[in-house]
């Protein structure tokens, strides 16, 4: 019976074919790294509880408006549209609350989805192997596997901005205006998930991509006027609710300050132009080694188009098409973000699938050059892996020997936590070991396959036995807790000097939020009993001390809380 399902099995996936073949195994492969050990650690700073809480608060609250209008410690959230906590909502309400899995879960599943796209966008535009390679350095990419597995809402953004592109993409290649419209109404929800950027650096991009390849036709197919209706329509079904339950003070927030006056006149997070280049190299790394390769294999064969069948005339058209469509996401994407003063590195994520399309596409043409010269190596891909083997050996071995000693290595353990932290870099030095010798052969797919299998390596054993251990510093539960065993439910407690979601998340209940010392010093005053969470430095720079005594205080030795209560 067994050995019939066998058989069974294996005839219905030869029956798929290669291409879908391929799509399940990205999907499972990037299963495989994205969804183990997702509860493994607490929730953090800055947005993981916040973001939590405020689905937390959804659910509990039972009432519609909080759908529409989300709140966080009891009063209305105006900074951030709902997507993400509708999505963590659901998934809280199928297991019984919103937890660390559930809150997690939507953006692993969004770094699958987003993975799977960028193999299907790769495949259309540059084949198999191009696509595979594109895959594989999305997927681990540094910034991809932490926001793959962090609670905030950029990793759901990425991925609704690449299912937009894709479906631009096959309308595109297969001459479908539909399609066109279903672009617009993707990002629609990831206006949903992060406003307005969610649809203009994506539709820049096709508008620079259609002007630089001459497709100018193509914009009258766009119908962009009847695309911004349907985006409107999916943003007024949550946009019109929100107006309705909200008002107009809600509406504004969301509709200008936290959109327009975010972008062109903000007033936190304050950076130079050149402040993309500078995060970029080290978001995308180690892939980001690998450019240089991608950027030679593409000139080597810009130029060259085949001269016989007419298939690959049109192969080598589309090909070249890709990379400018690749490069005008990049492009219009940093140019976007640059302009605005207030500048974050996960501003500028949603073109990371770009960035790994170019490479993949760039090692792929570097790969066909060194077949048609008959070179076995190119050194171009080995010595980048040769340097990545030795930096991370040598990271590792410099953890082992100095790390334990070191200040901040004291409340985690000390040297057995340096020696794990070694461990956990192991497989890139395995990965990028693989990567040279087989790059050595010119095998430039398995070169890529090896080291993403390294990073991916890397980042489960950190998610399993590294990342929990900083809880100790990082985590407000065992606080949280200290609170509720010792004061009763209806005692109130305060947070300062600025509200600090992760203590609303593990306490689930609401805190007063004192904006000065002077309202500090009468809470602390009021009759009956009353505790206040407060952080070290501020606790120091009070004018006057609190008629308080300390109960417990967390790990962290420098932006730590303490927990102050009457007797």
């Amino acid at each position: 019976m067994i050995a019939a399902l066998s058989a069974t099995l294996r005839a219905r996936w030869r029956k798929l074919g290669e291409s879908r073949r391929d799509l399940v195994l990205v999907v499972v492969l990037a299963a495989l790294a994205f969804l183990p050990a997702l509860g493994a650690r607490d929730l953090w700073n800055p947005d993981e509880a916040r973001y939590a809480e405020v689905a937390r608060e959804m659910v509990q609250s039972g009432d519609l408006a909080h759908f529409f209008v989300p709140h966080l410690n009891g009063e209305v959230y105006t900074q951030k549209p709902p997507l993400l906590f509708w999505s963590m909502a659901a998934f809280g309400a199928l297991v019984g609350g919103v937890g660390e899995t559930t809150a997690r879960l939507p953006l692993a599943l969004s770094a699958i989805a987003a993975t799977a796209l960028t193999f299907a966008i790769g495949r259309r535009l540059f084949g198999r192997r191009a696509a595979w390679i594109a895959a594989l350095s999305f997927a681990t990419a540094g910034q991809i596997l932490w926001q793959g597995r962090f609670g905030q809402i950029d990793m759901l953004l990425i991925a609704l901005v690449t299912l937009a592109m894709a479906l631009f993409v096959r309308g595109w290649t297969e001459a479908r205006p539909r399609f066109y419209l279903a672009f617009f109404a993707a990002t629609g929800f990831a206006t949903l998930a992060k406003g307005p950027v969610g649809l203009l650096p994506p539709l820049f991009a096709i508008l620079v991509f259609l002007f630089w390849s001459r497709h100018r036709e193509e914009i009258t197919r766009l119908s962009i006027g009847r695309g911004l209706l349907l985006w409107l329509a999916v943003v007024l079904l949550w946009l019109g609710p929100a107006a309705w339950f909200g008002g107009w003070a809600y509406f504004e927030q969301l509709a200008f300050r936290q959109t327009v006056t975010r972008y062109a006149d903000p007033w936190h997070h304050f950076q130079p132009w050149y402040y993309y280049l500078t995060t970029i190299p080290a978001n995308f790394f180690p892939w980001t080694l690998f450019l240089p390769a991608a950027v030679v294999g593409l000139r080597g064969r810009w130029g060259r188009p085949p001269v016989a069948p007419t298939a690959d005339g049109d192969r080598f058209r589309r090909f070249q098409a890709g990379v400018r469509f690749a490069l005008s996401w990049i492009l219009v994407t940093i140019v976007f973000f640059s302009v605005s003063p207030a500048k974050r590195s996960v501003y500028v994520l949603t073109m990371f699938p770009a960035l790994a399309l170019f490479l993949g596409a760039g090692l792929d043409a570097l790969a066909l050059r060194l077949q048609d010269e008959r070179r076995p190596k190119s050194s171009w891909m080995s010595y980048p892996a040769f340097a990545l083997t030795v930096l991370a050996s040598l990271l590792a071995a410099a953890l082992v020997v100095v790390g334990g000693s070191r200040p901040e290595a004291a409340a985690l353990g000390g040297a057995p936590f340096a020696r794990l932290a070694a461990a956990c870099f192991l497989p890139i030095s395995f990965g990028a070991a693989w990567a040279f010798f087989a790059s050595r052969r010119g095998q430039l797919l398995r070169a890529a396959a090896g080291l993403a299998v390294g990073m991916a390596l890397f980042s489960l054993a950190a998610n399993f036995w590294l990342l929990p251990k900083l809880d100790a510093v990082k985590s407000a539960r065992g606080l949280s807790n200290e609170l509720l065993v010792r004061s009763a439910p209806d005692e109130p407690y305060a947070i300062y000097p600025r509200i600090d979601s992760t203590f609303l998340f593990y306490t689930r209940r609401f805190a007063e939020l004192p904006a000065n010392e002077a309202e500090l010093q009468t809470f602390a005053r009021q009759p009956g009993r009353a505790w206040v969470l407060i952080q070290r430095d501020d606790l120091a720079k009070l004018t006057q001390p609190l008629p308080l005594i300390e109960y417990a205080r967390d790990a962290d030795p420098r932006e730590g809380y303490v927990l102050l209560g009457k007797p």
